[in-house]
């Protein structure tokens, strides 16, 4: 009897044993969420990569008045905007650009052979000043060239923006204007209601050693620019 006895406690105890809960060691502390970031892996991009746009490298001008708008670099001078109605007039240069009127002497420039473009027009422009040259690029097939005593002017380009049709051309001393140093590329532009818009390109502040040619440096810096002139003609828009 009481060899059952033991055996029964000897079950009743292993049962208890079994059964009761075991002992766990505390938790560790779980790290806290993250957000993983895969590694950038070298895929071909979908935007392919270029040079600075132009419209992150020019700026954009307009005159709500006149209905006048352009581009122009943004590394530039200016606008240097004057009005005296009915005439607009905007400069803008690769160095400083001074009002309109300021004395030559008051202008100090920093950059030796830089440019400037002034861009000027004419509502309604009643003087007509500007036809006898229109004439005379008329009568000429590009790269003809006519002279007075003082000035030659060669006709490049025949010209439409717009509602408005004209030449491009360069102007410069006549071989029997020696005392005058100068260059400029022209545009001259006109529509049917006498609106007349007219940019001027200029070599400013040239450098010309002793002895040297002195057109061929003004040509030299006109043709350094001559893309960016013809960029900011053709970004020319009317309201």
């Amino acid at each position: 009897m009481k060899k059952n006895i033991h055996l029964i406690l000897i079950i009743i105890i292993a049962t208890l044993v079994a059964c009761a809960p075991r002992e766990t060691l505390p938790p560790t502390a779980q790290p806290a969420a993250v957000t993983v970031i895969p590694a950038a892996t070298e895929t071909a991009s979908t935007t392919p990569t270029t040079e600075e746009t132009p419209s992150s490298s020019w700026l954009q001008y307009s005159n709500t008045d006149y209905g006048l708008g352009f581009q122009y670099p943004v590394d530039w001078y200016g606008p240097e905007e004057y009005i005296a109605e009915p005439i607009l007039r905007v400069e803008i240069g690769s160095d400083l650009v001074y009002p309109y009127g300021t004395d030559p002497t008051e202008r100090v420039y920093n950059q030796v052979n830089s440019y400037s473009i002034v861009i000027q027009y004419s509502q309604n422009e009643q003087t007509n000043a500007w036809t006898e040259t229109y004439q005379a690029l008329e009568s000429l097939q590009d790269g003809e060239s006519f002279s007075d005593a003082r000035v030659t002017i060669t006709r490049a380009r025949q010209l439409t923006l717009g509602n408005f049709t004209g030449y491009e051309y360069t102007t410069a001393p006549s071989e029997t204007a020696q005392t005058e140093r100068f260059f400029s590329r022209e545009v001259i532009l006109v529509d049917d209601q006498s609106h007349v818009l007219t940019i001027f390109g200029t070599p400013n502040n040239v450098e010309i050693n002793d002895g040297a040619d002195w057109r061929s440096i003004y040509q030299e810096i006109d043709a350094a620019n001559l893309e960016i002139f013809h960029q900011i003609v053709e970004s020319i828009t009317f309201e």
